[in-house]
């Protein structure tokens, strides 16, 4: 009976230590929804679609899945830009332009804005007021980047998968 109780209590603690120390992305907001990439988004119980409140037209494509912090949506699109727009409203914030379609869907951590262009760079951009903060040449990037941690890590086409450290 001892060593069972022996075992649960550390079980326990371990558990508890573990969950206590996770160094968690709280304050971001990526693809699929957290850092493990779940798609597990805390909001509602919603159970179906409902009306068209408004739609927000680029130039061309989007594949890039938007992040929203703060009620603005940051999404990609095929025409190289981009885009901060107002989840209330559908307008448009500001814009960034590259050289090259943005299809990467993009990680928000500590107001700036993380995303990757088929120019072959990737981007930090302030995503308050839409200025770039840093540019990453890393090669061909095509994923979405992830954040965990103090760190940024994108795929390459070079066959890379490449780990940034973010400085504060």
């Amino acid at each position: 009976m001892k060593k069972t109780t022996y075992i649960s209590a550390l079980f326990v603690s371990l558990l508890f230590y573990s969950c206590s120390t996770h160094d968690s992305v709280s304050n971001s907001t990526m693809f699929h929804g957290n850092e493990t990439h779940t798609g597990v988004y805390e909001q509602a119980n919603y159970k179906s679609f409902g009306e068209i409140k408004w739609k927000f037209k680029t130039s061309r494509k989007i594949f890039s899945s938007p992040a929203i912090v703060k009620e603005i949506a940051y999404v990609g699109s095929e025409d190289s830009n981009l885009y901060a727009v107002d989840i209330r409203t559908g307008q448009l914030q500001w814009k960034f332009h590259t050289n090259g379609a943005v299809p990467s869907s993009p990680a928000v951590y500590n107001n700036v804005v993380y995303f990757c262009s088929y120019d072959g760079y990737s981007y930090a951009v302030n995503a308050t007021s839409g200025s770039m903060d840093k540019l990453y040449t890393l090669g061909p990037i095509v994923s979405s980047p992830a954040i965990s941690g103090n760190l940024i890590l994108f795929g390459s086409a070079d066959s890379c998968l490449y780990a940034v450290e973010l400085k504060k």
